[in-house]
């Protein structure tokens, strides 16, 4: 360009003149304006990605490290579950709320060997206590709703009876809502473990397509809080 204009004018191209320099000083300054501007786009638009990119990861964390809100539910009959309930919510830092019957269990009420005891006649009430019609009131029953609905994660214990879990806790979950929870039953039995005891209570439960119900396990005794670290520590919610 600046040889065609030194043509047009009579110059010798080869000879710069005062007007071709400050030509090409011009042309190199417009070049280069345009490349800085060029740039500065290309840094704005580097910056503004990786600020969503820091800002989706901080959020992302965020709800991974989120505290989660935990409830321990338990019925104990001689105090083994409770002593279980006890540990689970010292390691989660949970609530920890006992299921208190409206008409409290005796001794004698107590005793599966007397076919006539309270707790033999709900057993014979039916096959098993998912068929069963006995419901035991829950004396708390209004407390419990208030914790579990503020819960993310409940923790549901209790004694194993003739296989099962008792009577009581059926009343529990079908009366307490459990959807969109994380449920984690537990039991308390020196001779068999959880066993289907779990299962059934999750069919008569109140729960939705988003509850997480868990395996959970059995404790033969009160176990020791080293045992119950590991355990909570393991599952995975």
């Amino acid at each position: 360009m600046v040889r065609a204009l030194c043509f047009k004018m009579g110059k010798d191209p080869k000879k710069e003149t005062a007007f071709t320099i400050v030509y090409k000083r011009t042309e190199r300054n417009g070049i280069m304006k345009t490349y800085r501007t060029k740039m500065l786009r290309l840094v704005s638009m580097a910056l503004a990605f990786a600020l969503v990119f820091s800002l989706a990861n901080v959020q992302n964390v965020e709800a991974k490290t989120k505290k989660k809100n935990i409830v321990v539910l338990y019925f104990s009959a001689t105090g083994t579950t409770r002593g279980a309930a006890k540990k689970i919510g010292k390691a989660t830092k949970g609530n920890v709320i006992e299921i208190k019957a409206k008409k409290p269990y005796t001794e004698e009420d107590l005793d599966y060997g007397d076919e006539n005891s309270r707790v033999s006649k709900e057993h014979a009430s039916a096959k098993t206590p998912a068929r069963s019609k006995v419901r035991p009131k829950i004396a708390n029953i209004t407390a419990i709703k208030k914790a579990v609905k503020k819960a993310d994660v409940v923790y549901i214990g209790y004694p194993i009876w003739w296989g099962e879990a008792p009577h009581i806790v059926y009343s529990l979950v079908e009366n307490v809502s459990l959807k969109k929870k994380t449920v984690i039953p537990f039991s308390t039995s020196i001779s068999s473990g959880l066993g289907s005891s779990g299962k059934h209570l999750k069919v008569k439960a109140q729960i939705s397509s988003k509850t997480k119900w868990m395996k959970g396990r059995n404790f033969y005794d009160v176990p020791s809080q080293k045992t119950v670290n590991k355990w909570v520590k393991s599952l995975k919610y």
